[in-house]
């Protein structure tokens, strides 16, 4: 299939679009699913002026590996939040936000029992902070909005990690400026590792990759765009139409014909991603946001919500030398029914993301595990309490949470430490929201929608909440303090879409 990129410079905006059918990751009684390599696409006309340049087209440039801060062999780390000029694109030099002068962030790598210590230092125009997203660490060690530390200003963080092994990620977290920042830049991974998950002798080294997928928008200079202040619908969530993979666009990376272990992250404003791969028809997702799962669930596509991330094995052993493999998303229709910035893909648009290209044929003779790691399963009987909280727009097209703009100092829920609670999520609006709480991991008890997910399975600290349903999550609160839950769409969030819970 020949897919062809494109950029209309009229409009300063890439027109990727594949126009063909789509699979619904709803599992509708009585219709087969149908293969990912069963869904033909065409590609609309095009002018020749409008071609993208041959050094911008896809599949051209080396996906990029961050580098790691391991705390197996330092005690102490260090970041700085700053302006910085990076070749995003090797044509030109792109401004961006940065935590150590260059993109991606380094990834974070410490073992469980193991002490956290690291000296951030803000060197942005505004105050800001740092949230360890999914890590349960004290109130003072969040990065609450409260807690923005100003310019030129240090914050020491230190605390013990007493979690299990998973995927997690860093991000600053300013109230209102969050999405801006993180778009422009400020994001990285966060890997828990423990003995449980060493045991299983899960693909590692050159076959475990972290990839941040990110959608932005370049203008012809290649300098990020954010908001356009003449489109309303950008308040709703960002749109790009250049995919980002660890700040590559589109880029490749070359794979023997083996098991891969993809530990995958969405860190985009407000796109949710159905990701499938073109010429592999199953794969393993065999962990979510929190850790791993209890089993590996063979599927044929995940969706991954803003924030979510999957842990999934990819096997090669098919796949000859000079094979390419492309990951790509296809379309989530589901996800919004809103209108967003009109002249860039909508949730629906099968994108393509990266490339596979395989350049070495090996004999792979490890085994997946039948069985990865034990869940301790929440009963809805140990809930001491039940509480609604309702996703939904106010007069003036203002995102909340209960109909209630977030106060900074406001206390909004108050919980018993110790306790163990159902939350319902409803969503009253037709647009599919990321739900997160901070300080805590959960499970999810049910929802009342179509579609089943398989990310459901494991422990969460984000659930996507899909137009008008309800999702019950049970939470069992460990740690005391002041903490933030929120929609994770950025724009959302910067709005008003935010609460404060305390545990006390």
């Amino acid at each position: 299939m020949d897919r062809r990129y494109f950029l209309n410079y009229s409009a300063i905006t890439a027109a990727y679009l594949l126009a063909g059918c789509e699979e619904r990751s709803g599992r509708e009684e009585g219709k087969a699913r149908q293969a990912v390599s069963d869904f033909p696409a065409a590609v609309p006309p095009q002018k020749a002026e409008e071609k993208l340049p041959e050094q911008i087209m896809p599949f051209t440039q080396k996906l990029k590996i961050p580098g790691e801060i391991d705390f197996a062999q330092i005690k102490k780390a260090a970041l700085t939040a700053q302006k910085s000029q990076v070749n995003i694109f090797p044509d030109m030099q792109t401004e961006v936000l940065t935590f150590q002068g260059d993109l991606p962030n380094p990834t974070i790598r410490i073992k469980k029992g193991e002490v956290f210590d690291l000296d951030f230092m803000n060197n942005l125009a505004d105050p800001t902070i740092i949230h360890w997203h999914g890590l349960i660490v004290p109130e003072e060690m969040d990065g609450h909005p409260k807690d923005a530390i100003a310019t030129g200003a240090t914050k020491q963080y230190r605390y013990p990690i007493e979690q299990s092994a998973g995927t997690f990620w860093y991000h600053t977290h300013p109230h209102g400026r969050t999405g801006e920042e993180i778009y422009r830049g400020l994001a990285g991974f966060y890997m828990i590792e423990d003995e449980e998950e060493k045991r299983l002798n899960l693909p590692q080294g050159e076959f475990e990759l972290p990839l941040m997928i990110q959608d932005k928008r370049f203008d012809e200079k290649r300098q990020l765009r954010y908001k356009d202040p003449k489109v309303p619908q950008d308040n709703n969530g960002l749109l790009g139409d250049v995919i980002l993979v660890n700040a590559t666009p589109f880029p490749y990376h070359e794979v023997k014909s083996g098991k891969y272990r993809l530990r995958i992250l969405n860190a985009s404003s407000v796109r949710t991603y159905q990701l499938a791969f073109d010429t592999i028809r199953e794969f393993a997702l065999v962990g979510t946001d929190a850790g791993l799962l209890e089993t590996p669930v063979m599927v044929q596509s995940v969706v991954l919500s803003v924030a979510e991330r999957v842990d999934i094995i990819v096997d090669f052993k098919d796949k000859e030398v000079g094979d390419r493999v492309t990951l790509k998303t296809l379309g989530f229709k589901e996800g919004s029914n809103l209108t967003l910035h009109p002249d860039y893909p909508a949730f629906d648009a099968p994108m393509d993301i990266m490339q596979f290209h395989v350049t070495e044929k090996i004999l792979d003779t490890q085994v997946l595990p039948e069985k990865l790691i034990p869940i301790p399963r929440l009963q809805a009987s140990d809930a001491v309490n039940t509480r609604r909280i309702t996703m939904e727009i106010i007069a003036g097209g203002i995102w909340t949470l209960d109909q209630k703009p977030f106060d900074m100092h406001r206390v909004d829920q108050r919980v018993k430490l110790g306790s163990t609670e159902i939350w319902e999520i409803k969503n009253s609006v037709h647009m599919a929201h990321p739900f997160h709480i901070h300080g805590v991991r959960f499970q999810v008890l049910d929802r009342d929608g179509k579609i089943a997910f398989p990310t459901d399975k494991g422990w969460k600290d984000t659930v996507i909440v899909m137009p008008f349903e309800t999702v019950r999550i049970i939470v069992h609160f460990t740690m005391p303090g002041l903490f933030v839950y929120h929609c994770h769409i950025l724009e959302h969030e910067d709005q008003a879409m935010m609460a404060n819970l305390l545990v006390e």
